[in-house]
């Protein structure tokens, strides 16, 4: 297998930002940033 180095910006990653009940996608809808089958964020306060 061989890696290539791609350097890519935080503007290319927002390109095409969409967060929906789809879940969270970026970078022209090749990044899936939060699944929609992604479980949800649960943390509770210390007590």
């Amino acid at each position: 297998m061989e890696i290539k180095l791609n350097e890519i910006t935080v503007r290319d990653i927002f390109n095409g930002y969409q967060d929906n009940a789809y879940g969270v996608v970026g970078y022209g809808g090749k990044l899936n940033i939060r699944p929609a089958f992604q479980r949800e964020f649960v943390w509770r306060k210390r007590t």
